[in-house]
C-alpha cells in the first residue's frame, strides 16, 4: 500500500465566507523519488469549505488504496474526519438535531472519496506551506493585475 501525503491550504484563516483561495500537494515516494501533484481553486465561501473543497479535489487525483496522510491547519475539519463523518454518512449528512450539517455535499464526496483508503489527520503548518502560501499570492496577483489592465482571467472555481 502507498503512502500518500495531501498538504493543504487556504489563503486566510478568516472563518466568515469570503473570497479566498485554496490549494493542495499531493506526494508521494514512487521508484525512490518524490512525485508531487498539485491544484488550486478560487472561491467565495468559508475557512472550512475551502478545505474541504481542496481535499476533496485531492482525494480525486488517487487512484488506488493508500494509506494518506492529511496535512491541514484546519483543526475542525480534522476532528470531524475522524469523529462525525462516518455518523453524518450514515444518518444522511443529518446532525443530531435532524438538521442537514454544513457543506454537506462537500462532506459526502470527501466520504466517498476515502472508502478504502486509511487515513491519518496530521494538523498544522506542514513542509508545503510557504510553497502553497506563495503560490496563491502570486496567482491573486496575476488575476488582480490582469483586472487593472482590463483583462478578464479565469478564475480556477472548484
Amino acid at each position: 500500500m502507498y503512502k500518500v501525503d495531501i498538504y493543504l491550504a487556504q489563503s486566510t484563516a478568516s472563518l466568515s465566507k469570503d473570497e479566498r483561495w485554496h490549494g493542495y500537494v499531493v506526494a508521494c515516494i514512487k521508484n525512490g523519488e518524490e512525485k508531487t501533484v498539485n491544484g488550486f481553486g478560487h472561491i467565495f465561501g468559508t475557512y472550512h469549505e475551502a478545505t474541504l473543497r481542496s481535499l476533496s479535489d485531492a482525494l480525486d487525483r488517487l487512484n488506488q488504496s493508500c494509506e494518506v496522510h492529511i496535512h491541514t491547519e484546519d483543526r475542525f475539519v480534522m476532528n470531524m474526519l475522524g469523529t462525525q463523518l462516518e455518523k453524518w454518512a450514515g444518518n444522511n449528512y443529518l446532525n443530531a438535531k435532524g438538521e442537514p450539517i454544513k457543506h454537506a455535499e462537500l462532506w459526502e464526496e470527501v466520504y466517498v472519496r476515502t472508502r478504502g483508503q486509511l487515513i491519518v489527520a496530521e494538523e498544522g503548518r506542514h513542509s508545503y506551506s510557504e510553497w502553497l502560501d506563495t503560490e496563491m499570492k502570486r496567482r491573486e496577483r496575476l488575476i488582480h493585475g490582469a483586472a487593472s489592465y482590463g483583462i478578464e482571467m479565469e478564475k480556477e472555481d472548484k
